[in-house]
């Protein structure tokens, strides 16, 4: 008897996954539909959206180390995507996960013990999550496992990403030993390193592999710097003007002047420019190697490129790095000087400074001392010869020589330095840009990288500590030549330091390998969706249980829709592709990300130690989830129940009399006044609404973070970073205002009491267009008016008046466009009639989802520039008016027809479809037939 009540209840819990109630009388009272279109969304998103990375990776061809990197990339994509899956599920079903009062009420009178009714709730939600997790991976989970086991053939060497405990700063004379105790006891075959460190006037130089203490290397754009600092002793001098523009440097007729803005000296240092990273044409001409092609583009072609492009910028240009710009910056202080850049660099920098190993073109006595360079596949590169692309790369040095000029960079004894040092623009978050040196405005270091041709290098000094250093490797596309520099520089700042430590990846390929990533894949899936599943769990459980019962009932409303908000913003916002486990395993905020702790117990169940650090947070955090959860289900076994019998859910309370406005005649005013209403008081809509406005909140916090704005150059006013109009705030309130709206549509088809429609049934509610019309004003009262007044606190806070009240205008319009769009076709009151699954069109929603923020993204280009140009915006506008009208009519023609009414029950789609070849519908000849009444029909 006692398993019988197990099933029943089981099923009934399992499929009330889904509120019934809500459902129309054709969807036959069961949520089968409405279920079957959940699992084709989630074997749509297994095919189209899962499977594709992992193919990829097992048809790119890069070295054996980057594919790993690439398949670790993937893993970690597919593990966070399936922890949003199924937090978003369990944030959708926190009604069903505990027992409620109608579980009590109902079931407790019966013979049924609690024990029985607990062990089905708990086997309905497991079942659910199962399903879930299953249905996400049902293509993804059979070519993804295939696909990562195939990522190499060998075995792989990898970083071991974490961090060693910080200690003491070291000194020059304790670097060494620290280097000796941290770098792995084998390098890569070929590797070859220099350290060079200066501390309070003491130096080291320490080499390891087949590199020498005076090997010499090619620092690649650390040789842009130098060209900094050219620049500042040619400004000391009066030969030139940081404001200057690059016309004057340029043959006369080369170029003419542009129409506004144009070029300068400043914005070729800052990379400010606007130019691309090379020359339109470079990857255009057929050379049969790069390093041919760098020695074959000749001052007369960098002439010849900045002509066709032109010289011209925009106001306010954002930071991007250009090797281009730097050529041209050289080249101009070469004509201003009447030299060649590598004479005025020898003149000029190492010259009086002594840097007898460092040139541009080397002597064949000292190429013999240039270390051989070696490319991802570890195969042997030859050094690239420069000619116009010199200024911004073409320095050949030795860790000795780069020491002596980051000694004068330290101490900065000449007006030049000072001038070369001087911060001057934003480059990335948290940095900003010198004549060259990035500035790291936190520790108070500057620093610039270098690659090229195999080499990778990076130089770098703090005033505040006393200290610089240089790091050389002759393997760029080494993870631990990448990872070296910042090693040393924690190092002599006493910080904690990242790890140095090499571990090994298991080989792929064979049935072996195949069968452990299945299982390995499947494991971690199904886990990673029990910690979240755990986590919602026990936020409900434990609030249930330390708050009381009527508390818990208002506030559980708002902890679904902060769970949900959390767990999508974490998604959208944490490093995906490429992920960063150099940061995860750390003690900063991505430390947190769960996502990454199960990549790191993927790695080891795989069979390495890469990420052990986050693997022992993955078994942590799942010993806490799963206690958490068990702790949780036991209080609620014991305390809940009696919370339920003996307190009541709902507590009337006296109220005073409560104006509230009309919204035109008394019918609308009570349609308006009853959709504010529901918006406000129920649980469910609040949800659904809390839904869209989550994930477009999710979308406005990756626009804004992937794409805000840059301050100001030098030579424009000093303003916030923000003060300037900007295609992400554009972005940010068009999708906002899009996503509330649509959310606010899908709600109004969820009705919030079938058996309460008879009271609109009854009165005068039923012509189309008055409900039309009210619909269409609660769609612009509630979601719309607010965000359109919150972006009018911001644009107007930030922006020029005239721009932000032309984006407001714009706005408005948008707002009234999509109100048309959404009631196209509504015939109902909001939130009075039944819903039927068939007719949601999931797919559907999605793709007009993507396309909404497509056109979205292209709409703010031209938005941004019509705000700059009347002549522009003028139109824009009509054109948005135009095209509401046109919708308007539509809608208001679809409202009209005859017959037209309104609808308080869905109605499948007959099977038969009939063609309807005279005027009252039947056959020819033949008298029309009465049939039975309409379903909400009085």
């Amino acid at each position: 008897m006692e398993k019988l009540q197990f099933r029943v209840l089981y099923r009934q819990f399992l499929f009330r996954m889904v509120d019934l109630e809500i459902l129309s009388a054709d969807a036959l009272g069961d949520s089968n539909k409405l279920l079957g279109q959940f699992a084709a969304l989630l074997i749509f998103l297994s095919i189209f959206f899962l499977s594709g990375p992992t193919l990829a990776v097992a048809s790119s061809r890069m070295p054996p180390e980057m594919r790993v990197f690439s398949a670790w990339s993937v893993e970690h994509f597919l593990i966070a995507t399936t922890m949003l899956v199924v937090g978003l599920f369990a944030v959708l079903s926190w009604d069903s996960t505990f027992p409620d009062s109608r579980d009590v009420l109902v079931l407790a009178p019966l013979p049924v013990r609690a024990r029985t009714l607990f062990l089905a709730k708990v086997a309905a939600a497991g079942t659910a999550l199962g399903l879930t997790v299953l249905l996400l991976h049902s293509a993804a989970g059979l070519v993804g496992p295939l696909a990562l086991s195939a990522r190499s053939a060998e075995r792989v060497i990898m970083p071991a990403f974490g961090y060693s405990p910080a200690r003491p700063p070291a000194d020059a004379a304790g670097i060494g030993p620290l280097l000796q105790q941290d770098l792995p006891g084998q390098l890569p075959h070929g590797m070859g390193i220099v350290v060079g460190v200066l501390k309070h006037g003491q130096r080291r130089i320490l080499a390891y592999g087949d590199a020498q203490p005076d090997s010499i290397y090619q620092v690649g754009s650390i040789t842009k710097t130098f060209t900094g600092l050219l620049l500042a002793q040619m400004i000391l001098e009066g030969q030139v003007r940081l404001d200057e523009p690059l016309r004057a440097f340029l043959p006369s007729g080369t170029v003419p002047p542009p129409a506004g803005r144009e070029i300068t000296l400043l914005d070729l240092a800052t990379h400010h420019s606007g130019l691309a990273p090379m020359p339109p044409d470079f990857n255009s001409r057929r050379f049969p190697t790069v390093a041919a092609g760098f020695a074959g583009y000749h001052a007369v072609d960098l002439r010849a490129s900045i002509a066709r492009h032109g010289v011209g910028r925009e106001a306010a240009p954002p930071f991007a790095y250009s090797n281009w710009g730097y050529s041209l910056l050289g080249e101009a202080l070469a004509v201003r000087a009447g030299s060649s850049y590598p004479d005025l660099l020898a003149q000029r920098i190492t010259g009086p400074l002594h840097m007898d190993d460092t040139f541009v073109s080397l002597s064949p006595e000292r190429r013999q001392r240039l270390i051989q360079a070696y490319d991802d596949r570890r195969k042997p590169l030859p050094p690239w010869e420069m000619d116009s692309f010199a200024p911004a790369g073409a320095i050949n040095s030795t860790a000795s020589d780069m020491l002596t000029y980051l000694e004068a960079q330290l101490h900065a004894a000449s007006p030049a330095l000072r001038l070369s040092q001087m911060p001057r623009a934003p480059s990335s978050r948290g940095a900003r840009i010198a004549l060259g040196w990035f500035y790291d405005e936190k520790a108070g270091t500057y620093g610039h990288s270098g690659a090229i041709s195999g080499y990778a290098s990076y130089a770098f000094f703090n005033p505040k500590g006393d200290y610089a250093g240089i790091v050389l490797v002759n393997q760029a596309a080494s993870f631990l030549g990448a990872l070296l520099p910042l090693h040393v520089r924690q190092r002599l700042a006493g910080e904690p330091a990242v790890s140095l430590a090499l571990v090994t990846v298991p080989q792929g390929g064979g049935l072996s390998a195949v069968l452990r990533m299945f299982a390995v894949y499947w494991a971690i899936m199904f886990l990673a969706g029990l910690f979240v599943y755990c986590c919602m769990l026990s936020l409900q459980g434990f609030a249930a249980q330390l708050l009381p019962r009527r508390l818990f009932l208002r506030a559980s409303s708002w902890l679904q829709m902060a769970a949900f908000c959390v767990i999508v913003c974490v998604y959208c916002l944490q490093p995906m592709v490429p992920p960063d486990p150099l940061h995860a395993t750390g003690r900063g905020l991505l430390a947190w990300s769960p996502s990454y702790w199960f990549l790191g117990l993927f790695q080891q169940w795989n069979g390495t130690s890469a990420l052990a650090v986050l693997a022992h947070r993955a078994w942590l955090g799942l010993a806490v989830g799963v206690s958490a959860t068990v702790l949780a289900y036991a209080l609620s076994y014991f305390r809940t129940l009696r919370q339920i019998v003996e307190e009541p859910d709902i507590v009337g309370a006296s109220r005073g009399g409560l104006w509230v406005p009309r919204f035109g005649n008394s019918v609308k005013a009570a349609l308006v006044q009853f959709s504010a209403r529901t918006l406000q008081r129920s649980r469910l809509h609040r949800v659904i609404l809390a839904f869209y406005l989550g994930v477009g909140f999710a979308l406005v916090i990756a626009m804004v973070n992937n794409g805000a704005p840059q301050n100001q150059l030098a030579d424009a006013p000093a303003a916030d970073p923000w003060s300037q109009v900007n295609e992400p705030l554009l972005a940010a309130t068009i999708t906002l205002l899009g996503f509330a709206m649509l959310g606010t549509r899908v709600a109004f088809s969820i009705p919030l009491d079938l058996r309460g429609n008879w009271i609109f049934q009854v009165t005068g509610a039923r012509r189309v267009p008055e409900c039309l019309s009210a619909a269409r004003r609660s769609l612009l009262l509630f979601p719309a008016f607010p965000l359109w007044l919150l972006s009018a606190v911001c644009c107007f806070c930030l922006w020029p008046w005239r721009a932000a009240a032309g984006h407001l205008a714009i706005l408005a319009a948008v707002a009234f466009i999509l109100a048309e769009l959404c009631l196209h076709g509504f015939h109902k009151i909001p939130f009075t009639c039944s819903y039927l699954p068939g007719k949601s069109q999931v797919h559907l929603a999605i793709l007009g989802g993507i396309a909404l923020l497509w056109s979205i993204l292209l709409s703010v280009m031209y938005e941004r520039q019509a705000l700059a140009d009347p002549k522009l915006f003028v139109p824009a506008l009509l054109g948005l008016a135009i095209i509401w009208a046109v919708l308007r009519w539509r809608t208001a023609a679809h409202a009209g027809e005859e017959g037209a009414e309104v609808r308080f029950e869905e109605l499948a789609s007959p099977a038969v479809q009939v063609l309807g070849l005279n005027r009252d519908g039947a056959w020819p000849n033949q008298s029309p037939q009465p049939g039975p009444e309409r379903p909400g029909t009085p």
